[in-house]
C-alpha cells in the first residue's frame, strides 16, 4: 500500500523541516501583520462604513440650520423675550446636533462588536488600532457636518470659526460617549436607555432651563459636572456676551451712554420690573452663567472631556467582553 507523502519535513526522525527553529519571526510574533499594516487596514475599514451613517448627520445639519433660519429670520435679540428665545435657539441647536451623533453611533458600534470579538480572538489586530481607527475617523465627519450648520449662520469670521470648532467638539464628544456605552453595556437597547438617562440629566443642568442662577444649591454639583454645559456656554457667550466695553448708565437721563455696536453691548428692552435696566451681556452672564471671559477655559474642559471619554472607551474595549459568561 502506497504511503502518504509527509510535508514540512515531518518524518520518522521527528520534526526536522526547514520551517522549524526559534529564528523564524512567525513563531515569535503574536500577530501576522505589523502595527502599521494593522492601523492602515482598520482605519480604512472605518472610513468606508455605510453611506447612510456618514451622510445622515450632514443632511440633518443642513435641514436644522435652514429650519432655524426660517424661524428666527426676523427676530430681534436685544429684548427680554428675544434674548431668551435666542439662547433657546442655541440650546436646541446644540442639543439636536449632539443627540443625532449619540443616537447614530450606537447601532453601528453595537453591530461591529461581534466581529471585533471574533477578530480579536484570532489575533487579527491589536485592540489599540481598532480604538484608534474609531477615534480618528469620526473627526472629519463631525467637523464637516458642523461646518454645514455654521456656514449659513450670520456671524463674523472669528465668532464663526470659534462657533464651528466648539460645535464640532460637542458632536465629537457625543460620538465618543455613545461608543463608551456601546462597548461597556451588554446590548444596544440597554446602551440607548442608559445613555438617554444620563444625557437627560446633563441636558437638564446645562444652565438654560432652569437658568444657572435658579438651580438649587443642592443640585449645583450636577450643573458643575455636566459636560454639555461648557460648549453651550461658549456658543451663547460668542453670540450674546461679546462686548469689550459695557455702556454706562446715566441716572439723570435714565438711559445708557456710549453703547457699542455688538449685540452684547445693547441695552435690553422690555425687561421685567424685577430685572431692572441691564445689557444683553450682563443678563447672559448673570442669569445663564455663560461668561465671555471663560471661553478659553471651557474649550479646554470640552477637550479634556473628550480625552476622558476616549480613555474610558479604550478601557471598555480592552477589558469588557460580553461574550464571556
Amino acid at each position: 500500500m502506497k504511503s502518504h507523502r509527509r510535508y514540512d519535513g515531518y518524518g520518522e526522525g521527528g520534526y526536522h523541516g526547514s520551517i522549524a527553529g526559534p529564528t523564524r519571526d512567525g513563531f515569535w510574533k503574536k500577530r501576522a501583520a505589523n502595527s502599521s499594516t494593522q492601523m492602515k487596514l482598520v482605519v480604512w475599514r472605518y472610513i468606508w462604513r455605510t453611506s447612510t451613517y456618514n451622510l445622515t448627520p450632514m443632511f440633518l445639519a443642513l435641514f436644522l440650520v435652514l429650519l432655524f433660519g426660517l424661524i428666527f429670520v426676523s427676530a430681534g435679540y436685544a429684548s427680554y423675550s428675544g434674548l431668551n428665545s435666542g439662547v433657546g435657539m442655541v440650546f436646541i441647536a446644540t442639543l439636536f446636533n449632539s443627540m443625532i451623533a449619540f443616537q447614530s453611533v450606537l447601532p453601528l458600534s453595537c453591530s461591529k462588536r461581534a466581529s471585533f470579538y471574533r477578530e480579536r480572538a484570532s489575533q487579527t489586530y491589536n485592540a489599540f488600532w481598532y480604538f484608534l481607527g474609531s477615534t480618528i475617523v469620526e473627526i472629519p465627519y463631525c467637523f464637516m457636518s458642523s461646518l454645514i450648520f455654521t456656514a449659513l449662520l450670520p456671524f463674523c469670521f472669528t465668532a464663526a470659526v470659534l462657533f464651528w470648532l466648539i460645535l464640532s467638539l460637542t458632536i465629537l464628544m457625543q460620538f465618543y460617549m455613545g461608543m463608551i456605552f456601546a462597548c461597556a453595556l451588554p446590548s444596544e437597547e440597554v446602551a440607548a436607555i442608559v445613555g438617554v438617562l444620563i444625557n437627560s440629566v446633563f441636558i437638564l443642568f446645562m444652565g438654560f432651563s432652569p437658568p444657572a442662577y435658579a438651580i438649587p444649591s443642592g443640585y449645583k454639583w450636577l450643573y458643575t459636572i455636566s459636560p454639555l454645559k461648557f460648549p453651550l456656554s461658549v456658543m451663547v457667550a460668542l453670540v450674546f456676551a461679546d462686548c469689550d466695553e459695557l455702556p454706562t448708565w446715566n441716572e439723570t437721563t435714565q438711559t445708557y451712554e456710549n453703547v457699542g455696536s455688538n449685540l452684547g453691548c445693547q441695552p435690553m428692552a422690555n425687561f421685567p420690573a424685577d430685572v431692572g435696566h441691564i445689557t444683553v451681556k450682563e443678563y447672559t452672564e448673570e442669569y445663564f452663567g455663560m461668561e465671555h471671559s471663560t471661553i478659553a477655559r471651557n474649550f479646554g474642559v470640552v477637550i479634556g472631556c473628550i480625552v476622558v471619554f476616549r480613555i474610558l472607551g479604550l478601557l471598555a474595549l480592552r477589558f469588557i467582553n460580553h461574550q464571556k459568561r
